[in-house]
């Protein structure tokens, strides 16, 4: 599975012990190894390793090792090999592990205002997530999130637009969720969008997802295409409603002192390649949902398209949300996105 609860103690073997990066062959620029120091970075992220999210970090250490002439080696920890996404930002925090790529949820917990990335039905598509993102939103943001936990975000990757899927519930309306134990995102903006939904909003560790939904100890759950398909969930889950209801965005972090020991040209080296691997895992993610789709209805699930009307229904549904979360975000960054 895509997480992998560890121990304290696990966890700082684990990334002690270093890691392996495969390489995609791509055609980097060379540079002199007399330019960069030799290090070691560990790259750390719950995705499987066939997901964009994984390949971005693949490509993000092959850049690296590339453009430093092989003296700057990224160690890549990918499906969880170093814990679940709270894991990876306490190594950050403790010096254990350079980079992580975590759903802003997550981040979301230790500095409230990235709830803005989850606000239900705030983005109109992916564009529009984006603009947020690397515009003055999203760089205001990230100024806060140094400053209040010492995380230095290098961009907004993604996983894609939530959907909801269930094993014999037919979504179409919010009234067909009432009292559907619903397995979400253990965040609080996350609980609160599937309980205005009516759901039975049960949160559980990734890593318990798979077999809860085995086993019927929940009824469904809410993720990306792209993480329906790759966590295999089309194998236990007859109904996918594109729902669309949240935009998944997806933080590359590290720690902001280390970043600023670092040598410029070393900085401009990782800042370079990091937002290079954001805007290919991008792109290769909305290239992929097609694909997704079809596959995920060729292993037989029932793909559910909501006409405008039920759309509003459900966005209707989930203003209580907004109301509630407006104050910890900051109404001005919300007035801003939305216009």
């Amino acid at each position: 599975m895509p997480y992998a609860m560890l121990s304290r103690r696990r966890f700082l073997a684990a990334a002690a012990a270093g890691g392996t990066a495969v390489g995609l062959g791509l055609p980097f620029r060379q540079a002199s190894a007399a330019d960069y120091p030799k290090m070691t970075l560990k790259f750390g992220h719950p995705y499987a390793e066939a997901h964009p999210l994984a390949q971005s970090a693949v490509r993000f250490a092959e850049m690296v090792k590339e453009r430093s002439g092989g003296n700057i080696q990224v160690d890549l920890f990918p499906a969880g090999a170093l814990g679940n996404p709270n894991d990876m930002l306490d190594g950050l925090g403790m010096g254990v592990v350079d980079f992580t790529l975590v759903p802003s949820t997550n981040v979301a917990t230790r500095y409230a205002p990235l709830d803005l990335f989850y606000l239900p039905y705030l983005f109109r598509d992916h564009q529009h997530a984006y603009d947020t993102a690397d515009g003055d939103v999203g760089r205001e943001l990230n100024k806060g999130l140094t400053k209040a936990t010492g995380l230095k975000s290098f961009g907004m990757f993604e996983s894609g637009f939530r959907t909801i899927t269930t094993a014999n519930t037919k979504v179409e309306k919010p009234e067909d969720l009432k009292g559907v134990k619903i397995r979400v995102t253990n965040s609080p903006i996350n609980i609160a969008t599937f309980k205005v939904l009516g759901a039975n909003a049960t949160p559980l560790p990734a890593s318990e997802l798979f077999p809860a939904l085995q086993q019927g100890a929940v009824d469904g759950q809410d993720n990306p295409i792209g993480n329906v398909l790759t966590m295999g969930f089309y194998s236990v889950q007859k109904y996918i409603t594109l729902s669309n209801h949240q935009w998944a965005g997806v933080m590359m972090l590290g720690s902001s002192s280390a970043f600023d020991s670092m040598p410029e040209n070393v900085q401009t080296l990782l800042t370079q390649a990091a937002t290079e691997a954001r805007d290919w895992e991008r792109q290769t993610l909305v290239d992929s949902e097609e694909h997704d789709k079809k596959a995920l209805a060729e292993a037989g699930m029932t793909i559910i398209n909501l006409t405008p009307e039920q759309k509003d229904a459900f966005i209707a549904q989930t203003q209580p949300v907004w109301d509630e979360f407006s104050a910890k975000i900051g109404p001005d960054l919300i007035a801003q996105v939305k216009n």
